[in-house]
């Protein structure tokens, strides 16, 4: 049976802390091992993690404060040792306040299966949104007619919705970039920037918790369209996640995804290479509102 070590990054995260875990340890035809990372709790998580490592295969451990970014990292790094590297076959990162389908991990094992374990390969899905109390508000389905060119530019990877193989887990920790964003647009970045296979699933498989500390994660409203396009062009910096693999990766790169590494390393002062990456061609959302924030990201020299 599939083995899947998934991997979990906690903070005061006992009010549904539980249910995630137990969606977890549900999931059907993989075995789940847990490795979790606390950032510090104040709260019960760290009883609640007790409690689930008497009864499941679960570790845990606590760090001091990190952030999102760093703690997935760290546990990047600790999933890569010996100590857990020969005890799976796949990698899953996962939310402390989410509900997963009990499908969510053997619908991205079949598919990576295809994949050689020789070439990094990553897969992710879309996810299903809902209220704290699990009512679905809707379907957040991820747009296939999207080219993986422009996602490797804007990343729509969640990281929750993410599982990926050990060749992948040992290029990403090979490098620690100065800058990364998020954890999960790094990886689905390297994956294709070295020529790694990424498996984009449009359909929902788990259940995307919407609550006091996360309410505009992907609300539809007026206010939450204002705040990603704010974040998008004055939050989401591109040009220096470009530099970092160039710096990482220099003597691994692909076509085309080297080639657009260069466009964004020097667009602020190559008049092709901006061109370049004006051109729908090249970088298309498939989406009116998302395309013309890009565009005046390009512009305004704000990648």
């Amino acid at each position: 049976m599939t083995r899947i070590l998934v991997i979990m990054a906690t903070y005061n995260g006992e009010k549904y802390l539980s249910e995630q875990m137990d969606s977890i340890f549900n999931q059907k035809e993989v075995t789940c091992s847990v490795l979790v990372r606390d950032d510090g709790s104040k709260d019960n998580t760290l009883s609640i993690l007790k409690n689930y490592q008497r009864d499941q295969d679960l570790t845990w451990y606590q760090g001091s404060h990190a952030g999102v970014a760093d703690g997935y990292y760290e546990l990047m790094e600790k999933a890569s040792s010996g100590e857990f590297f020969h005890s799976f076959d796949y990698i899953a990162f996962s939310d402390q306040d989410d509900v997963w389908d009990n499908d969510k991990l053997i619908t991205a094992a079949v598919a990576l299966r295809k994949m050689s374990d020789n070439r990094p390969a990553l897969y992710y899905c879309g996810q299903r949104l809902t209220d704290e109390k699990l009512n679905i508000i809707g379907d957040h389905t991820l747009n296939s007619e999207r080219s993986l060119k422009t996602r490797f530019v804007l990343s729509d990877f969640a990281g929750c919705t993410g599982v990926f193989n050990k060749k992948l887990l040992l290029e990403v920790v090979s490098y620690k970039p100065k800058y990364m964003l998020m954890h999960d647009s790094w990886i689905l970045r390297v994956c294709l920037a070295i020529g790694g296979t990424v498996i984009v699933d449009p359909e929902a498989h788990m259940c995307y918790r919407q609550h006091g500390n996360n309410t505009l994660g992907l609300e539809h409203s007026l206010r939450a369209d204002l705040k990603q396009v704010n974040q998008y062009l004055n939050m989401y910096h591109i040009e220096p996640l470009m530099k970092e693999l160039k710096n990482g990766y220099r003597d691994k790169l692909v076509e085309p995804y080297r080639e657009i590494i260069e466009w964004i390393c020097d667009y602020r002062t190559n008049r092709e290479h901006k061109k370049k990456l004006l051109d729908k061609s090249n970088v298309d959302f498939c989406n009116r509102g998302l395309n013309l924030t890009y565009q005046l990201k390009v512009r305004l020299n704000k990648l």
